[in-house]
């Protein structure tokens, strides 16, 4: 993929859906989010640590250009943000303040809307690039003279 002023959109959306990652990630664990799952901390720690570093690397494949690091945010930002929703939607919603209020309001919302933000531009960036016709093969050399 050749680089352009597209790419810009999906990789800024994608470096804020790494902070409010690791943001939210904290607030989960001071409400005890690894006991809701039955995790022990250690586990749950290295679990985030995985989770972060995929994050960061899929973001440098796509500064890179690489299409699966794009198709990688796509599917990362969908999903969070399907999952954070459907997660924190309903508790959200619920009379009364929600965790610290509005720091873990702005938390899971700056979350969902990041994640989403990066599939869509992710998308958007994958749609605008022409797609590679072989799987690693170079281009097709021009016919020899003579040939028939």
């Amino acid at each position: 993929m050749k680089s352009s002023r597209s790419h810009v959109p999906a990789l800024v959306s994608a470096v804020a859906f790494a902070g409010f990652s690791a943001a939210h990630l904290v607030d989960e664990f001071v409400w005890g989010a690894p006991a809701e799952f039955h995790l022990a901390e250690d586990v749950t720690e290295i679990l985030v640590l995985a989770y972060m570093v995929a994050l960061v690397g899929l973001i440098a494949a796509a500064a890179r250009g690489s299409r699966a690091g794009y198709l990688g945010l796509a599917i990362a930002g969908g999903l969070i943000s399907v999952a954070d929703l459907l997660k924190h939607g309903i508790e959200i919603a619920a009379p009364g303040p929600w965790r610290f209020g509005p720091v873990s309001l702005f938390l899971a919302a700056g979350l969902t809307l990041s994640a989403l933000a990066t599939a869509v531009t992710s998308i958007l960036v994958l749609r605008a690039e022409p797609r590679p016709s072989t799987l690693g093969a170079p281009p097709s050399a021009p016919p020899h003279e003579g040939a028939t």
